[in-house]
């Protein structure tokens, strides 16, 4: 885990005042190489052959550097019979023999740059390392990229983070800023190395989906303890992370780490962790966010975030982070999407079943009596005979979008994220935006602002490829796969105990410190936004509009932040 930078030309300093904005992504070793056409820097957070300080790697005028980790590099090596020892090298030399299609063999979470000739990107699957970049640099971060093209907003980009709470790769909330898509690289145009796929395999049965997908997550989790430091965990006391840490447990015992708040047990999860840190016999450490911190750290986030990413959960990973001792932890991201854990899944496959006559003199009600709340949305869609599930994180729908923005407003290109899977569409769907572009970015922006590299073992190319496989009938919904399995490591009571989420108490902090105002005095500076439907918003408050809030909170302080 690093940062990387890297421009063409030769602007050796700008490289350095980036890497040193980037300090807190690696502080064991900087390096910066050249060559005729490019300059690329490195900051590391040494994990795996920390004696080897090579990154950025040059090679005749070809130059080399990566951010993440690659599993199994060592066995790349063995069977292709390569001059290398670390995974850099390991990448080198892959280039050598394959060109772009070397990516195509790494197993891990990277963010690869390559000049040979010209710039070459590549990011792994999922999107686990950021990477963001322009016509002539690349970074880790978006910040030192800001310092090259400058502050414009990207108003696709806003209309993308009101519906997703994230801007949509290759967008960025920056004009001439983008970021290169999960499972893509980048030659000069964007392109695709990888993608899910759907490929049926009905010889797959209820037993053999448990004990292959029990069989995979060991081999995830044993992999991910690659590395020569000590590894932790996230544990919130649901069944994803004990099941993680009870599996780990089984190869070394691991310390683990919690957040709870005083005084609001419907978000507190610590008992719970303790229940399971004491069934398994292993340390369990926990930490209190209070309003005060939360507050005092909004900049602080914002900073790490370089984007804004409207979910109040970053906040507590950010506060949790600073006061975990350690450079490595698990945490449980993918399970719901991989095995519909959401309760919200339920409903969405209700429409994927059912079947109602006389839908058009309905769609012709709804559009004569309309209503601003999701519910009515989703039945509009539904008469219409249009796609109903468009995200499991979807915030403001496209008519709520233009309403808030009039004529800036964009519509969201969702389409592209549905396969026409049946109830996998929600897994393909939400692994592309809910996990590509806020969970995986919560989990490397709000861990390695306190310099930790986080690893997510249910985000597994094995894994994910053998759940895509499964017959629908088979893969099911609840999570029952996961809790199944968990059965043979964990308590019932642990293992089916009703699900929380990584939620934080926003939004009564909000109205507590008198906060919400504060939106539209900065709507008042901006004039992004409609001033009588923020109102609307605000006064009919969290019964319908509580996450539409935050996002709108977020992005207020955010705009204050960088251009007021």
């Amino acid at each position: 885990m690093c940062a990387i930078f890297g421009i063409l030309g030769s602007c050796e300093e700008t490289v350095r005042s980036s890497l040193n904005l980037m300090i807190h992504r690696g502080r064991d070793f900087q390096k910066i190489i050249k060559n005729k056409k490019a300059v690329f820097g490195f900051n590391r957070l040494a994990i795996e052959n920390r004696d080897k300080n090579i990154q950025p790697l040059k090679m005749g005028e070809k130059l080399f550097v990566f951010n993440g980790e690659i599993y199994n590099y060592k066995d790349l090596i063995k069977k292709y019979n390569l001059n290398a020892c670390t995974e850099i090298e390991t990448i080198a030399e892959l280039w050598d023999k394959f060109g772009v299609e070397f990516v195509k063999l790494l197993d891990g979470m990277f963010a690869v740059a390559v000049f040979d000739g010209k710039l070459y990107l590549f990011r792994d699957e999922f999107g686990k390392k950021p990477l963001f970049f322009t016509k002539n640099a690349f970074s880790s971060d978006i910040k030192p990229l800001i310092n090259i093209v400058g502050k414009k907003i990207n108003f696709e980009a806003l209309s993308e983070y009101l519906a997703y709470n994230s801007s949509l790769a290759p967008n960025t909330i920056y004009e001439g800023i983008y970021k290169l898509p999960a499972g893509c690289y980048y030659d000069g145009k964007i392109k695709r190395w990888n993608d899910f796929e759907r490929m049926v395999d009905k010889n797959i049965t209820e037993d053999i989906a448990v004990n292959k997908t029990e069989e995979l997550l060991k081999k995830s989790i044993q992999k991910r303890f690659m590395g020569e430091v000590e590894i932790g965990s996230l544990l919130s006391g649901g069944v994803d992370s004990s099941l993680i840490v009870a599996i780990a447990s089984k190869f070394k015992k691991i310390d683990t780490f919690s957040i709870g708040y005083e005084g609001y047990e419907n978000y507190d999860e610590r008992k719970y962790a303790k229940e399971v840190a004491k069934y398994l016999k292993i340390n369990n450490y926990d930490v209190v966010l209070k309003k005060r911190d939360f507050f005092k750290s909004f900049d602080a986030v914002l900073e790490a975030m370089g984007e804004p990413i409207s979910d109040s959960s970053f906040f507590a990973a950010f506060s949790l982070a600073k006061n975990i001792p350690l450079k490595v932890v698990f945490s449980g991201e993918g399970s719901d999407e991989l095995f519909l854990g959401y309760r919200r899944y339920e409903e969405y496959l209700g429409f994927l079943k059912a079947y109602l006559p006389n839908k058009k003199w309905l769609k012709k009600y709804m559009e004569r009596h309309p209503e601003d709340i999701k519910e009515w949305e989703v039945f509009r869609r539904f008469f219409a005979d249009e796609p109903v599930f468009r995200g499991i994180n979807e915030t403001f729908f496209q008519k709520q979008i233009n309403k808030a923005l009039k004529k800036r407003a964009v519509e969201v290109n969702y389409q592209r994220f549905l396969k026409g899977w049946g109830s996998f569409d929600f897994t393909y769907f939400d692994l592309k935006v809910w996990v590509g572009e806020v969970l995986l970015m919560k989990l490397d922006k709000m861990f390695m602002a306190h310099t930790i590299e986080a690893r997510s073992p249910f985000l597994d190319r094995n894994l994910v490829n053998f759940v895509f496989s499964m017959p629908e009938e088979i893969r099911g919904s609840k999570k029952w796969i996961v809790k199944k399995i968990a059965e043979k490591y964990l308590p019932k009571e642990i293992v089916y105990r009703r699900k929380k989420g990584f939620a934080v108490p926003f939004y009564e902090w909000l109205k507590e410190e008198k906060e919400l105002k504060r939106i539209i005095d900065i709507n008042r500076k901006s004039k992004i936004f409609n001033e009588e439907y923020l109102k609307e918003i605000i006064k009919t408050g969290h019964k319908r509009y509580k996450q539409h809030i935050w996002a709108l909170y977020l992005f207020s302080r955010w705009y204050e932040k960088e251009f007021l």
